[in-house]
């Protein structure tokens, strides 16, 4: 008699290790399933006989219970709350609550003591970045995302955006992404060498300033035969590049090479709740920032003799 290979032993398992051990001599040692399979076992087939009328519940069992609709268990659920700083970023999202005049909760995450990485807050945002926003429960993160929800969900009216599917949706959608993409991570790149970086690196100022510059030149092309960027009224693409258009100042970018882009800002600037979303993110007035500002390029001119391999 040949020798008996060693598989008898599956039937001493439970049937979950057994189940197991079959899928690793599947998987794992094919030179051993021709005698393994000559073994007879009582465990069930790995693949279970296909059942058309099962599949497609033809033949359901009353015993299932059926969930009905309730729509009050979908959003939007009407308790906001916001978690914000008065960057650009959080500025964002404000503009659109406060120009549908939504009651809100705001809630301040100062950045500048890292209070975005405690863990109360990366449980609800797991990047560490503010803004955030709650509705109830439902939690949503990254700015261009919560002025979408807020929009699709609270702003029936379609004051601020458009229907979806239609074109002027996609155009708005389409800035949207610009200001995500483009604007706001290259002049974010900008501020930080030439207002933070710990050393004078004028290549990097050069490289996302003259970048900046470019984006905002794409906007002057809109904005120089329109009033928005899309369509013929205020949206959330216009929300979403505003903030840090206008702050463009500050890493040395003349806004009055780009007239249109300037009556725009200016236009925004104007409307009553746009002053009201930068209070409630505790935005530091327009001539303080100027005068911090030239305080920390300042301070970058200063390092100018400051050599990278010092530090």
């Amino acid at each position: 008699m040949g020798r008996v290979p060693d598989v008898i032993g599956l039937n001493l398992l439970t049937s979950r290790t057994r189940s197991a051990s079959v899928l690793g001599l599947l998987y794992s040692a094919p030179a051993r399933l021709t005698a393994a399979s000559s073994i007879k076992t009582t465990s069930p087939p790995l693949r279970p006989q296909f059942d058309q009328r099962r599949y497609l519940r033809l033949d359901a069992s009353p015993e299932v219970p059926t969930r009905p609709t309730n729509m009050s268990l979908s959003p939007p659920y009407n308790q906001l709350s916001y978690y914000t700083f008065g960057t650009p970023n959080g500025i964002k999202p404000a503009l659109l609550l406060e120009e549908l005049g939504l009651k809100y909760d705001s809630h301040s995450v100062n950045i500048m003591k890292n209070e975005q990485k405690e863990q109360w807050f990366l449980d609800i945002n797991p990047n560490g970045r503010i803004p955030a926003l709650k509705d109830g429960d439902l939690r949503v993160f990254e700015s261009g995302a919560i002025m979408l929800y807020v929009a699709d969900l609270y702003d029936k009216e379609k004051k601020f955006t458009y229907e979806h599917g239609s074109e002027l949706y996609y155009e708005m959608i389409s800035w949207l992404m610009f200001q995500m993409g483009g604007l706001g991570p290259m002049q974010g790149q900008a501020n930080h060498f030439r207002l933070m970086a710990p050393v004078y690196d004028e290549y990097g100022m050069k490289r996302y300033i003259d970048e900046t510059k470019r984006l905002i030149s794409v906007l002057e092309i809109r904005l120089s035969k329109a009033d928005w960027l899309a369509g013929d009224k205020y949206t959330i693409a216009d929300m979403a590049s505003w903030p840090w258009v206008k702050g463009a100042g500050s890493v040395e970018i003349d806004l009055s090479e780009y007239p249109g882009v300037e009556k725009w800002i200016k236009r925004i600037a104007e409307r009553p709740a746009t002053e009201k979303a930068k209070a409630a993110c505790g935005a530091m007035p327009d001539d303080q920032m100027k005068e911090r500002m030239a305080g920390m390029k300042a301070k970058m001119d200063a390092r100018k003799e400051t050599k990278k391999d010092e530090l």
